[in-house]
């Protein structure tokens, strides 16, 4: 059969719709395969990319506004996942629970069970994957997601103004009012998010210190014991 670039047939009201409201019965992970999309819920604007997930508590409304160009998928949790509405970075070995988790016609039962339950630790408080507000105003926004595609910048916040085309008092007000934390504190809690991550995949402290941007091991160690209450090496015990 010949395929012609040409077509009779009326594809009108094949589209997607520009924005959607949803509520689930179970927990979701909002995934982007690729693209982007804003989610508005709880009172606040989260922006998901191919970087980030959202989890999204059972029963919690929340419009989905995706990039025209992109796709966008709910991954659900019968089991539960988690109580917190919650950004997250996507991790390697969380990527690969979520592969599994969208074809669920090419793998078994037991690898999707096996998948929603790593998908579940990896999220949970032993995963410790990124839980971090992240601001809307599309200046501070751009600064937060190039700190968490490398936390180890030493990018101060002037530099970061002159960057955006605001001045750092500009930025450091977005990042108060939008996340509750100053600039310093955000990166701060980003880096250790990140450096968790780094823990769990058996990196050593010495290593992960210097891939999250500190410049020594007790330096690092030090503001891990103030932020987690617990030392690295405790951690990964």
């Amino acid at each position: 059969m010949t395929l012609s670039t040409a077509s009779s047939v009326d594809m009108s009201h094949v589209r997607l719709l520009s924005e959607a409201v949803h509520r689930h019965d179970v927990d979701e992970l909002t995934w982007v395969v690729s693209g982007s999309c804003t989610i508005d819920a709880d009172g606040r604007s989260w922006r998901i990319d191919e970087q980030t997930a959202l989890v999204i508590p059972a029963g919690l409304e929340h419009r989905v506004v995706p990039r025209p160009d992109s796709i966008v998928f709910p991954i659900l949790f019968p089991d539960g996942l988690t109580s917190e509405l919650s950004l997250v970075r996507r991790s390697p070995s969380l990527e690969a629970c979520a592969r599994v988790l969208l074809q669920p016609g090419l793998t078994t039962p037991a690898a999707l069970d096996a998948a929603r339950l790593a998908a579940s630790e990896l999220i949970g408080t032993k995963g410790a994957l990124r839980r971090l507000n992240v601001p809307v105003d599309p200046r501070a926004e751009h600064v937060a997601q190039a700190i968490l595609a490398a936390p180890a910048s030493p990018t101060g916040l002037d530099e970061w103004g002159r960057r955006v085309h605001a001045s750092g008092r500009t930025l450091q007000r977005c990042f108060v009012r939008e996340t509750g934390l100053t600039f310093a504190q955000w990166r701060t809690a980003a880096r250790l998010a990140d450096a968790c991550e780094r823990i769990d995949q058996g990196q050593s402290v010495a290593t992960v210190a210097t891939a999250v941007g500190y410049r020594s091991s007790s330096a690092f160690i030090a503001a891990f014991r103030r932020h987690y209450g617990v030392t690295p090496g405790r951690r990964a015990s």
